[in-house]
C-alpha cells in the first residue's frame, strides 16, 4: 500500500509517497492565490505519481486553489489523465480533475 504524507514549508508545499518505510517520489508544489503550480514532480512509477498530484490538488483545494497548473516539462501520462495537455502553461479546474475516479485500474 502507497501512503501519501504531506511535507510543508513556508515557501513551498510537498508530499512523499512511501511503500512500507521507503520513500518512492516527491511531489513539489506552490500555492499563490486561486492557483497551484507544480513545481516537480520525482516519481519512477506512474500509478504512484498519479495519487501525488491528486494529494497534492485536493491539499491545495483546501488552500483555496481552484486551477492546477504545470509546465510542459512536469507532462507524464499522470497527469493526462487528470485531464492536463502536453503544452506549456497546462490547467485544469482542480473538482473537474478530482471528480474523476482514480485510473488505479487502468493499464
Amino acid at each position: 500500500m502507497i501512503t501519501f504524507l504531506p511535507d510543508h514549508t513556508p515557501d513551498f508545499q510537498r508530499f512523499r509517497a512511501y511503500e512500507k518505510e521507503n520513500e518512492t517520489g516527491v511531489c513539489t508544489y506552490r500555492v499563490e492565490g486561486y492557483r497551484m503550480i507544480f513545481l516537480s514532480m520525482e516519481c519512477d512509477d506512474d500509478i504512484a505519481a498519479e495519487g501525488l498530484a491528486r494529494a497534492a490538488m485536493n491539499s491545495a483545494a483546501n488552500s483555496n486553489a481552484y486551477l492546477a497548473v504545470i509546465s510542459k516539462e512536469l507532462f507524464r501520462p499522470a497527469f493526462a489523465r487528470l485531464g492536463f495537455k502536453n503544452e506549456d502553461g497546462s490547467f485544469v479546474e482542480i473538482p473537474e480533475a478530482l471528480a474523476g475516479g482514480c485510473s488505479c485500474q487502468h493499464k
